[in-house]
């Protein structure tokens, strides 16, 4: 024996019920190899499977489609011998939050067990009596039940064998285009697809009449609902992706009823009580019970996104669930709150709910318009978003009205969301009429930001009685204002206000029309006609309400409200496509669009529509914020090459890719488009900055250079170079390192980083050169001074000595000549004293004179001997063999002039080529 408890163990989990229905359950028991033709009967007439095991299956009927199916099995199994039993009793039908079957048994029914018979036996519920009773041709036995089932009176089906038991399902399916049938546009559009349409009637045999716009016809039996269900969501996906024909799609809308009830005459679509203008294009509407019976190829959606039947007989849509199963990855998961649209009012003019009139709307008394909020609201996760969705559902359930002035005033994340479908229809509200009239601002939305303080009598406090509700105050005050101002347009707009709230549509576009005329500005132009346009939104004419806002977007080229309401326009006439395709413009140059489009509750029509088609450009920014956060951890690795861990750049830099890291896990448009644009900006600035570095580490080097060449200019000549082995060893470490960096490739983050790091060394090793070069640049003016002296005094010396030499011979020889013999004797006797005396005379002389002269030319001197070094114009030293064992001679007077001293920097590291000084000449070379 088999237990029913075991079978329905395998039955889908429904720990919540969304629906209940009551409806009757099939448990089948079988030995044997089963006929597949069992369980296709079973799904023709309307039965689903629960589950099934070994031997056994559980099925579910939501009506008495299940008794003829019985008997049509009975009767087959009587030709087609079957071991089986069924057991058929009343269940309840329990459908989940997604849509899941199963039913509920109760405690003494999951306890029971049967064995299969022989022969196919069908057992009777006695509950189910009164319905067999009820079906012709069928009837019950009294037989004893195995022991196995519960202790009722079960009997035996016995269906009468001349009947064939045809299920009784059929449907009536109605089209209609969407438009207006005498439009040309409309004709045009639905040419092509009506086209199409009769052919596959045709195919399939299906009749059909047409009247009004509507095209009606007869499906028989589940099989041919099924199969139409499929062939046109078929032709309309063909026509919607083939880009080729994308102008011969027209979209139109689809229902299908139950024949139970209705007859198949001309004006079944008033019948049905069912507003065509609400419903979503391109999707077969039916009752949740018609769309279960479709199987598992269709995926069935709420009729209204946000709001969801309770009830197996509330309108659905349906779609072919492969296309479903894409959805579920190309659909933005959003969960809109049912609360937020539902509600049986005209939709309000202010804010677009359907909860209240507009002059109780929660929007008049909220502040100044709040641009901020879609920053905050981009900062929102998506899944906080649905969640907070379902709390703010779950909140609004009570009392909307005193519900919305909390929530309006809090500052939690349910209330941004919550302020954010207020803020969607912002530009129709009473906020931005005083926006505009304080506005010195002639454009929008610029001018929204140029605000003045409130001027003018009578006109504020008319505009705060009409917020506050005060009709009859605020009928008086707008007498004084047109009083007072008899050309202002400031009147106008609150009568224009007022004649809405009480429904007059025709005085508030006349009163908003002369404001209009009255305007001086386009901002102020802009608004009216926005007003207008709205107006004609709010009352379903669409095609005129687009062209005003077209108007008004002529008068505010930057102002994107009017194109985005063109869109919204779209979408409630159920041009989605169309719609989309602004949308699409708008949020390409602000991404904010998204959210807006995303939460804005006058888009439910075309909810589907809009969130499959929001997917693209969501996917297409999700895979874009995943592609620039891969390179940004390379990037955070790569500026920790370039820069140390204490450099005040790379710091910064890190915080920054932090907060972009941070910002990549929130899954929400705006953020994705902020995490692309700011890594792109990132990594320019990151660029330019490696680039200003690089520029700086070369002009530092070449300024180092510079200093390093001036330093081995100076300590060239100085006059004993084996004394310099700390000078050259710093010397040539500063030469080393700035070859590096002139042939190394500072692109490279190892090579930057070294860079970096070794100019401060070498600046630190020059400073320490500089240092040394004072003590050597004392020695060196010491040497070259001594040797200019000796050179000076030498000549003089030698001057001296040639005119002592001549002076006294010439002295004795005038003294003769002029009679003065006996002093040229005495001269001459004494001569070798007198010449000694005279040398030290012209000696000392000389030495003076030569230490005067050289300090008086030191300087001019020095300066030359460098100017010829650096030209390269100095006789180069003669080679000898030996010379680090051979003192430096001193320089010879007269035949050394321009010679200098070796060269400091004789180490192995040099200067770049092509940079360093010339070598100098070594003491005692000749000039050739």
């Amino acid at each position: 024996m088999l237990s029913f408890s075991t079978i329905l163990d395998r039955a889908p989990r429904v720990p919540q019920s969304r629906m209940v229905h009551s409806g009757i359950t099939v448990w089948a028991v079988w030995s044997g190899q089963l006929d597949p033709a069992f369980g296709q009967m079973f799904q023709d007439y309307g039965g689903f499977l629960v589950a099934e095991d070994n031997f056994q299956s559980v099925w579910g009927f939501f009506g008495d489609e299940a008794l003829n199916a019985l008997a049509r099995m009975q009767i087959w199994g009587r030709v087609n011998k079957l071991s089986m039993s069924l057991v058929v009793m009343p269940a309840s039908i329990l459908i989940g939050p997604k849509l899941e079957l199963t039913v509920g048994a109760t405690v003494d029914a999951t306890r029971q067990k049967v064995a299969p018979a022989e022969e196919i036996q069908i057992w009777i519920h006695p509950n189910l009596k009164a319905m067999i009773t009820a079906t012709p041709g069928l009837s019950t036995i009294p037989a004893p039940a195995p022991s196995g089932l519960m202790k009722v009176a079960w009997e035996l089906l016995d269906p009468a064998p001349g009947l064939s038991y045809d299920s009784g399902l059929g449907w009536y399916f109605i089209t209609k285009p969407l438009g207006d049938p005498l439009d040309k546009n409309t004709s045009e559009g639905w040419r092509t697809i009506y086209g199409k349409l009769q052919k596959l009637l045709e195919r399939m045999g299906i009749k059909y009449v047409a009247h009004e716009g509507f095209i009606l016809y007869p499906l028989e039996g589940l099989r041919q609902f099924r199969t139409w269900c499929r062939e046109i969501l078929v032709m309309i996906a063909s026509l919607r992706d083939n880009n080729e024909e994308e102008h011969k799609y027209w979209p139109s809308v689809m229902a299908a009823v139950p024949k139970k009830g209705f007859s198949f005459a001309k004006d079944l679509p008033r019948k049905i009580n069912l507003n065509w203008d609400k419903l979503t294009p391109d999707f077969p509407h039916m009752s949740y019970r018609s769309a279960f019976l479709l199987g598992r190829d269709f995926k069935i959606n709420d009729a209204r996104y946000a709001s969801r039947g309770n009830s197996v007989d509330d309108w659905c849509n349906v779609r072919l669930a492969a296309e479903g199963d894409a959805a579920e990855t190309g659909t933005v998961p959003i969960d809109y709150p049912a609360q937020l649209v539902s509600g049986d009012r005209p939709i309000c003019f202010y804010c677009g709910l359907t909860n209240h009139d507009p002059a109780n709307c929660p929007s008049k008394g909220l502040g100044e318009w709040n641009p901020g909020l879609w920053g905050r609201l981009a900062q929102l996760d998506i899944a906080d978003i649905n969640e907070q969705f379902k709390a703010l559902d779950a909140a609004l359930a009570g009392d909307t009205g005193n519900l919305a002035a909390a929530l309006l005033s809090a500052s939690d994340t349910k209330a941004l969301l919550f302020k954010a479908a207020f803020e969607v229809n912002y530009a129709s509200q009473l906020r931005m009429m005083e926006a505009v009239w304080r506005s010195k601002g002639k454009d929008l939305p610029g001018g929204l930001s140029q605000l003045s303080p409130r001027e003018g009598e009578f006109l504020w406090q008319a505009l705060d009685n009409l917020r506050a509700g005060n009709v009859e105050e605020t009928e008086k005050f707008v007498s004084q204002a047109l009083t007072r101002y008899t050309r202002g347009y400031h009147p106008r707009a609150v009568q224009g206000f007022l004649a809405m709230e009480s429904g007059d549509w025709a005085k508030s576009a006349y009163y908003w029309q002369e404001a209009v005329r009255l305007s001086y500005t386009p901002l102020q132009r802009a608004c009216f006609l926005f007003l207008q346009a709205r107006a004609m939104e709010v009352q379903g004419d669409f095609q005129k309400a687009i062209g005003l806002y077209k108007l008004a977007g002529k008068e505010t080229p930057r102002w994107v409200e009017p194109e985005y309401r063109q869109g919204v326009c779209m979408v409630k006439m159920g041009f989605t496509d169309q719609g989309m395709s602004l949308f699409t413009g708008l949020m390409a140059s602000d991404a904010a669009i998204f959210n807006k489009v995303l939460l804005d509750p006058e888009l439910e029509r075309g909810r589907i529509h809009v969130l499959a088609a929001l997917w693209k450009p969501w996917n297409e920014a999700e895979l874009a914020a995943a592609e620039a956060l891969e390179g940004l951890e390379a990037m955070s690795g790569t500026l920790a090459i370039h820069f140390p861990p204490e450099d005040a750049y790379l710091k910064e830099t890190t915080a920054r890719i932090q907060a972009l890291a941070k910002l990549g896990t929130i899954k929400n448009y705006v953020a994705y488009k902020d995490v692309v644009t700011e890594v792109r900006a990132l990594r320019e600035a990151i660029a330019a900055k490696l680039d200003s570095e690089i520029k700086n580490i070369q002009a530092r080097r070449q300024a180092q250079f510079e200093e390093l060449k001036s330093i081995q200019r100076e300590a060239a000549w100085f006059p004993f170079p084996k004394l310099l082995k700390d000078f050259n060893r710093d010397f040539n470490f500063c030469a080393a390192k700035l070859n590096w960096m002139r042939t190394t490739t500072l692109n490279i983050p190892e090579n930057f980083r070294k860079s970096q790091e070794a100019l401060p060394l070498v600046d630190e090793r020059i400073k320490t050169l500089r240092s040394r070069l004072v003590s050597l640049r004392i020695v060196r003016d010491s040497t070259f001074f001594t040797m200019l002296l000796g050179r000076n005094f030498m000549w003089m010396e030698i001057a001296g000595l040639a005119m002592a030499l001549l002076l006294v011979p010439l002295f004795v020889y005038g003294l003769n000549q002029f009679g003065q013999g006996a002093m040229a004797d005495m001269v001459e006797r004494q001569k070798w004293q007198l010449q000694k005396g005279l040398v030290i005379v012209l000696s000392i002389m000389a030495m003076g004179l030569a230490a005067i002269k050289t300090a008086i030319t030191f300087d001019s001197k020095k300066r030359k001997l460098f100017k010829l070094a650096d030209e390269g114009k100095l006789p180069a030293p003669k080679k000898k063999k030996d010379t680090s064992k051979k003192p430096a001679k001193p320089a010879k007077a007269g035949k050394d002039t321009g010679k200098k001293a070796v060269p400091a920097a004789t180490g192995k590291a040099t200067l770049p080529p092509g940079k360093a000084a010339p070598a100098a000449a070594k003491p005692g070379a000749k000039k050739k």
